[in-house]
């Protein structure tokens, strides 16, 4: 990696010449330029919660960033949830600034209240915490098949073989799409999520709404119940939504149903492997699950989210113009509340403590009950056959960056002729 893409507050920051950079506009102050690039940036690379919510404490809570087009980055949790509370001033509506306009515009996360409410409404109750308990069972169902089909072999790559399969097959029946289409869309999707090129990733955006679009058409002449259904009949208040707004919202569904549940779900069994004193206490405090992944929740945040200044203010004592654009770093909102004692240990004993992992305001995740659900479950299961497992020997922890973090892979051994035998088909009662 380039030397000006590892700068550090204490190092001089690359002229305007150096590769990749953009020049400041004049209303940021010189002290408040940081070179860090939140796609190639080296801290990424292994343990980025850590490093980051780290090096992010030597630096102003609110800082910009000459990469990627230059944009401001909301470091700390504290100013990150006081302007995601305010659509008025920081807006998701890609027209307040190119860079990030997308085709399809995505649907309902790049809109603001009150078009945002009326396209979230198109699929909200599927989402709400009241429909979860239905589709329990038929989670339960299928994380259980699937370690039942790994459990013999005693070795998995726990991200592509279980992980991107387990809440994707989900998805992907919840959508009404075929199973057959799994590594096509994941390929999209991961292209949008991971590539450090803005055209590459608008371009895989395009060519997963394209993918969609033949779906949406299905479902608008012959609706079926499912997602996709949902949205070719949708209505944004007293009308039927356009094509865009379809191919937008079908597209973000996909986007959020085959990527963070499986990066977040494949940190946080890396991280029970590597420390099988918290792993053990999970198999003989069966009861401490939904407070330990909470806790595990709140550390390994996976997804990251833009907004733009709609106008010239200024905001907590900085100033903006119109189009500024605003990343915020929900990765690692969770490690940085001063509330928290030691926020960078992982306490199964803590009380739930706060975190924007899921975002906040009128654009917390849509999908944030399920997906806790589907990892709860999960847990659950897997809880229920081993009694130890650890990560395979030499194998060096590594990630993704971009949009979405995720491990790049974790690969998991056992003694299959210790496992216990798998559980009978009553649900368990805990509900999280």
């Amino acid at each position: 990696m380039d030397a000006e893409t590892r700068a550090t507050p204490d190092k001089a920051a690359p002229t305007s010449t150096a590769p990749g950079w953009t020049d400041p506009p004049p209303h940021v102050p010189p002290e408040l330029v940081v070179d860090f690039c939140r796609f190639t940036d080296d801290r990424l690379r292994r343990e980025p919660h850590r490093r980051v919510s780290e090096f992010y404490a030597t630096l102003p809570p609110v800082f910009w960033t000459p990469r990627n087009g230059g944009h401001w980055i909301a470091a700390r949790s504290s100013p990150a949830l006081a302007m995601l509370k305010r659509p008025d001033l920081f807006s998701s509506d890609p027209r307040h600034c190119p860079a990030m306009v997308r085709e399809p515009r995505t649907n309902p996360n790049q809109y603001d209240p009150p078009e945002h409410t009326q396209m979230r409404a198109v699929v909200g109750a599927r989402f709400d915490v009241g429909a979860i308990p239905a589709l329990e069972d038929g989670l339960r169902a299928r994380a259980r098949a699937l370690i039942a089909e790994a459990a013999p072999r005693g070795r998995v790559e726990f991200l592509s073989e279980l992980a991107q399969r387990y809440p994707v097959e989900i998805f992907l029946e919840m959508a009404g799409a075929p199973l057959s289409d799994r590594e096509a869309l994941l390929g999209m999707v991961e292209r949008f999520t991971r590539a450090p090129d803005l055209a590459d990733r608008l371009a895989a955006l395009r060519e997963l709404a394209d993918f969609l679009e033949v779906y949406i058409e299905e479902r608008a002449a012959c609706p079926q119940g499912d997602l996709l259904s949902a949205v070719a009949t949708g209505r944004a208040g007293d009308r039927p939504l356009n094509r865009g707004e379809q191919r937008g919202m079908a597209a973000l569904l996909f986007l959020g149903g085959l990527d963070t549940v499986a990066a977040m779900l494949s940190f946080i069994m890396d991280y029970l492997a590597r420390h099988p004193g918290q792993y053990r206490r999970l198999v003989t405090e069966p009861d401490l699950l939904p407070r330990a992944l909470h806790e595990m929740i709140r550390y390994f945040g996976v997804a990251s989210m833009d907004r733009a200044a709609t106008g010239d203010f200024e905001f907590e004592g900085l100033r903006f113009r119109a189009g500024d654009r605003i990343s915020f770093t929900t990765q690692t909102y969770g490690l940085d509340n001063p509330r928290i004692e030691n926020p960078l240990e992982i306490d199964f004993d803590r009380r739930m403590a706060p975190h924007n992992i899921f975002g906040a305001g009128a654009h917390r995740c849509l999908g944030a009950h399920l997906a806790y659900a589907e990892m709860r479950i999960f847990l659950q299961e897997w809880l229920a056959r081993f009694d130890h497992f650890e990560i395979e020997a030499g194998a060096e922890p590594e990630t993704f960056s971009g949009i979405v973090w995720s491990p790049v892979a974790v690969p998991l051994v056992w003694d299959p002729s210790v496992l216990r035998d798998p559980p009978d088909a009553a649900a368990k009662g805990d509900h999280g």
